[in-house]
């Protein structure tokens, strides 16, 4: 039996308002979603918000979710708009300028050195200092896979806007990676 196929009884059970059903779907995702969220948050109760409210979503709208498609897949894209949905809801929108990333240098600094000496913790910490929209950019292009065409219509930004979000993010981490 196939993990599609153990899925479909779960979700049944779910839809049906079983709770020991929902309480087990929660706890076979728990961690990886929660990590999920974790790189939107500013820290780990704020991540702990996102999930709750991601997986209220989950279940309010698991009668939606289409057994053609990846069970998890459409787990982890309902929770990133949970977690979007919250930053835009509850967290400080402090922009950046251009005048912060002309201010950013690395020149004549060995990249992969300074990158190999980070923990995994490190660097998550270090995303999670980074400006909101700029954080979510950066999150949805480099860990979940988006286009800068569906970052755009997720975001409502222009395409050219989730660019230099990116090109933001991306200086910035290796502007602290570097002052490590």
């Amino acid at each position: 039996m196939s993990k599609q196929q153990d899925y479909s009884q779960l979700i049944a059970d779910c839809i049906d308002g079983k709770r020991a059903a929902q309480h087990r779907l929660f706890k076979l995702f728990y961690s990886k979603l929660f990590h999920l969220c974790y790189r939107y948050a500013q820290n780990k109760d704020e991540a702990q918000d996102m999930l709750n409210e991601g997986f209220i979503k989950i279940f309010e709208n698991l009668h939606k979710y289409k057994p053609e498609g990846s069970f998890e897949a459409w787990l982890k894209r309902v929770m990133v708009n949970a977690a979007l949905d919250y930053q835009r809801r509850y967290c400080n929108h402090a922009e950046v300028s251009m005048e912060d990333l002309q201010e950013l240098s690395w020149e004549g600094v060995d990249q992969n050195a300074a990158i190999s000496k980070l923990s995994s913790d490190e660097l998550m910490m270090m995303i999670q200092q980074l400006p909101p929209t700029s954080k979510a950019v950066f999150n949805l292009y480099v860990f979940e896979g988006y286009s800068h065409a569906e970052i755009a219509e997720m975001l409502d930004m222009k395409e050219g806007t989730s660019h230099w979000h990116l090109n933001f993010a991306r200086t910035k981490l290796k502007m602290m990676i570097l002052a490590q």
